[in-house]
């Protein structure tokens, strides 16, 4: 891990180096693949707009009933320039309509920060990463779902920055479109969960103006973390919270990198957050952060991140819902969720409603974080479809 990157981070307080010491050594790394040659960038990318395919390959026995194809395309990184991201196609077996296939646009949650965690170096439990693919692929949809720029390829891996991770998940639609394979046509919808939700809710703040070809139909977002003030208020206090605020503020150091937040540096930290850092988040190897978050005493009262700069620019990139998307919305909330606390999401809803948008509220009692995305989809699932059938939309608001 590069432990350049950690120059900030909140003042922690340490206790149990030991047990961090022991974490790392028994439980290693993350336990993904590496990115091989595919996943390595052109020195100079193709000619051709966002969404031109660099390269493709079938991936064999990747999902059953479907032809999975890992792809390479241009995009737009961090510093607004175009860069080279990776992700999935996913296309049903099923002949294709005449008049192509409908499109979900599947944006990720938490998965890790490091190159490794790309969703599309996962084998045996993308069914689970992606939220509703065996839903998608039974009513014959193509699924992309894009890597994020950093995952899989080199570069900046940008946690809750809504508006790079909007522009790689447009741009996956139009690289589908450019897959011969796929048979997409121009109508899709997007959804995705946590840092997928508020992904997702990017994705329909700019699907117009970015990507004016296209034709979106709805935006599904589960707990968007819509305040990211609360989510560091919230998410200090139990495991699974710090090992996400850990991540999030060793990628914004990466990506603004400015010299006044190391006065805010906590020296003795940096060890177990390069630690946390190097971790994937998929399954059980979530297992492997959480001894180190354990031994990791977040303190913000002194000096919250929130108070210092460049936290105007993060909040700016990172907080949905200010800008009008003008499509059906739903929104899936647990109940019980301790990262993004369901009376934060209802408050997000209502300023929705006031801002005249037609949203569907659907919470799940008792119901937690990690587990609302996958319980959601099937009730995801049928909400798109009535979408595309052009079925007016419910609402929640008013």
């Amino acid at each position: 891990m590069n432990t350049r990157r950690l120059g900030w981070l909140v003042p922690l307080v340490l206790g149990g180096a030991f047990l961090v010491l022991l974490a790392v050594l028994l439980l290693g790394g993350s336990g993904s693949r590496r990115p091989g040659p595919f996943y390595a960038a052109p020195t100079r990318l193709p000619g051709g707009p966002p969404g031109t395919l660099i390269r493709k390959e079938l991936i064999p026995h990747f999902y059953p009933g479907a032809k999975t194809y890992r792809v390479l395309y241009k995009s737009t990184g961090v510093d607004g320039r175009p860069a080279a991201v990776s992700g999935l196609v996913v296309v049903p077996e099923a002949p294709a309509p005449a008049h192509g296939r409908k499109v979900i646009a599947f944006t990720h949650g938490m998965v890790g920060i490091a190159r490794s965690c790309a969703p599309s170096l996962q084998r045996g439990n993308i069914g689970q990463v992606i939220e509703g693919l065996g839903e998608f692929i039974a009513e014959g949809y193509v699924v992309t779902a894009s890597d994020y720029t950093g995952l899989g390829t080199a570069g900046r891996a940008p946690f809750l920055l809504g508006r790079v991770e909007a522009k790689n998940t447009l741009d996956a639609v139009r690289a589908a479109h450019r897959l011969r394979q796929a048979h997409a046509g121009v109508e899709f919808a997007v959804w995705g969960s946590s840092q997928g939700g508020a992904a997702s809710f990017f994705t329909g703040q700019l699907a117009a103006s970015y990507a004016p070809g296209l034709h979106l139909v709805g935006v599904a977002a589960g707990a968007p973390v819509p305040s990211l003030v609360e989510l560091f208020r919230v998410g200090a206090k139990n495991p699974t919270g710090r090992v996400l605020l850990a991540m999030a503020l060793d990628s914004w150091q990466e990506v603004f990198g400015d010299p006044r937040l190391q006065r805010i540096v906590a020296p003795a930290a940096r060890p177990a957050l390069a630690a946390v850092a190097s971790y994937c988040l998929y399954g059980s190897q979530i297992l492997g952060a959480v001894p180190t978050a354990l031994a990791l005493e977040l303190d913000f009262r002194h000096r919250p991140p929130w108070a210092s700069q460049p936290w105007s620019a993060i909040r700016a990139q990172a907080t949905p819902g200010t800008a009008p998307i003008g499509v059906p919305i739903l929104i899936t909330q647990g109940g019980a969720d301790k990262i993004v606390p369901a009376r934060v999401t209802e408050g997000f809803v209502r300023r929705l409603c006031a801002m005249g948008e037609t949203v569907d509220l659907r919470v799940y009692p008792s119901v937690e974080h990690r587990e609302a995305g996958i319980l959601a989809a099937p009730d995801v699932a049928a909400w798109i479809a009535e979408r595309f059938a052009g079925t007016p939309a419910p609402s929640t608001c008013g």
